[in-house]
């Protein structure tokens, strides 16, 4: 997968992902969290600039290891990453439903599926 066309398909999923937000955001359940939402938007987005490169990085490794060893470690870094997130949100504020998660695990599922895509095709490169 070339670099533009990974940036291209990002885009798109970013894009579909917002307008996602957007939708849930105006729920009468989720409103007031607003912050979460787009705060993860932007960061999985991150997350998986970083998981390309490194991934890209890794998929041309003489050592075979090292893809499998890259998504490994970028799967549960950022697992562990969204429950210290859930978690802190929920103490620090406080919300009163759960439906204030739903915005923030369709980032995560949305973004989690595009990776397990691309990182396949990476893993194809020779």
């Amino acid at each position: 997968m070339s670099q533009q066309q990974f940036f291209l398909q990002l885009g798109i999923v970013t894009a579909i992902t917002a307008a996602i937000v957007y939708v849930l955001n105006g729920m009468e359940k989720v409103q007031g969290h607003d912050g979460l939402a787009w705060g993860s938007l932007v960061l999985f987005v991150l997350l998986t600039v970083g998981m390309y490169f490194a991934g890209r990085r890794a998929a041309m490794s003489d050592n075979k290891n090292d893809f499998s060893n890259t998504v490994l470690a970028f799967t549960v870094g950022k697992l562990f990453l969204a429950l210290i997130i859930i978690f802190t949100y929920i103490q620090l504020t406080e919300p009163e439903g759960k439906f204030f998660i739903l915005p923030f695990f369709s980032v995560y599922l949305i973004y989690t599926i595009f990776e397990t895509y691309f990182m396949m095709r990476l893993g194809r490169m020779s």
